[in-house]
């Protein structure tokens, strides 16, 4: 079952964490300024580096920005699955 569940989410996950990105962006100014904030530290590190070491630098963030993608995923998913459960428990605590 969760398997299809997964199958089935993935688009909506996808969706979903992109609005809730904007939306942070637009009601959350921490966030917002910690981004800028990390985007510009990471920026000068990388014009700090030689030009072959940039490429590794480049290579870093890129895997980060994938593993932080898979851990999105991962926790909204566990979090709709928890949901599940909570609500196949309720329903039964109900009708007992």
């Amino acid at each position: 079952m969760f398997e299809s569940l997964e199958a089935l989410t993935d688009p909506l996950i996808r969706i979903r964490l992109e609005a809730l990105y904007r939306e942070l962006l637009d009601t959350n100014s921490n966030y917002k300024v910690l981004l800028m904030e990390s985007y510009q530290c990471f920026k000068q590190l990388r014009n700090a580096l030689p030009e072959e070491q940039q490429k590794a630098a480049f290579l870093y963030e890129d895997t980060q920005l994938s593993l932080q993608a898979i851990l999105e995923r991962s926790i909204y998913l566990q979090g709709f699955k928890d949901a599940l459960f909570l609500f196949n428990e309720l329903q039964i605590s109900s009708h007992a």
